[in-house]
């Protein structure tokens, strides 16, 4: 059916493997959309100087499960036989040498693989090629998430609590009893940006939270990299 690959191909059909390539970086992008929500919504809880005194996370959002169903017209276009590799260079006055192979698997020739057209089945279609509805073709896909693989599906700290915070101790204001009311310190984990959330607040006789210190650090380091006010 070579020729009906090429005739269907003029009527903008594609390749099998294209459409899931697309299909499949479209959920990508879908999903990496959802996360930097929840990313964002995350730091922003972390810096809050309310929020982050109550523990809060973000709310994750997954596309669990993504189905695909498609009725189409087929046809399968056979490749052309690999061409052998280049021929070396012959010894002078030696035996003369074999060209390169091909492309091998396992030390095997591998042989050319038909590739597949796909084209939606419309009244064009129906009518160009007089094709029946009936003999179209039907593709299921399903795309299921998964859990992450090691580390990052744990999402268990490699720093302690107190580490975190004796990281941050030389950027926080200290403690002064003179003054009233007393500093409120928050630590908090991020598994996911496998960083710590040290914050500095007060909260005044009205209500009013303020920040006074916020230091990020590198969970994997235990590196301070980043600081927001704090002792000048």
């Amino acid at each position: 059916m070579s020729n009906g690959a090429s005739q269907l191909g003029d009527l903008l059909s594609a390749p099998l493997e294209e459409l899931l390539v697309a299909l499949a970086s479209g959920i990508g992008r879908s999903q990496s959309e959802l996360d930097r929500h929840s990313i964002e919504i995350q730091r922003l809880i972390d810096e809050d100087p309310v929020l982050s005194q109550y523990g809060l996370e973000a709310t994750w959002y997954q596309l669990p499960n993504t189905q695909l169903q498609l009725k189409v017209a087929v046809a399968m276009q056979q490749s052309a036989a690999p061409a052998p590799g280049p021929v070396p260079a012959q010894p002078p006055g030696g035996p003369p040498q074999p060209p390169t192979p091909g492309p091998t698997i396992g030390g095997v020739a591998r042989p050319p693989l038909p590739r597949l057209f796909i084209q939606p089945v419309n009244p064009r279609v129906q009518n160009l090629f007089s094709y029946d509805v009936n003999a179209a073709s039907t593709i299921s896909v399903s795309i299921v998430a998964v859990p992450p693989p090691g580390q990052a599906a744990a999402g268990t700290p490699t720093i302690t609590r107190d580490q975190a915070l004796t990281a941050a101790r030389p950027y926080l204001f200290p403690k002064d009893a003179t003054k009233s009311p007393e500093d409120r310190v928050t630590v908090n984990y991020n598994p996911g940006a496998r960083a710590w959330y040290v914050l500095q607040t007060r909260e005044d006789a009205l209500g009013v939270v303020t920040v006074r210190a916020l230091v990020k650090i590198d969970d994997a380091s235990g590196n301070v990299i980043r600081t927001v006010g704090g002792p000048s």
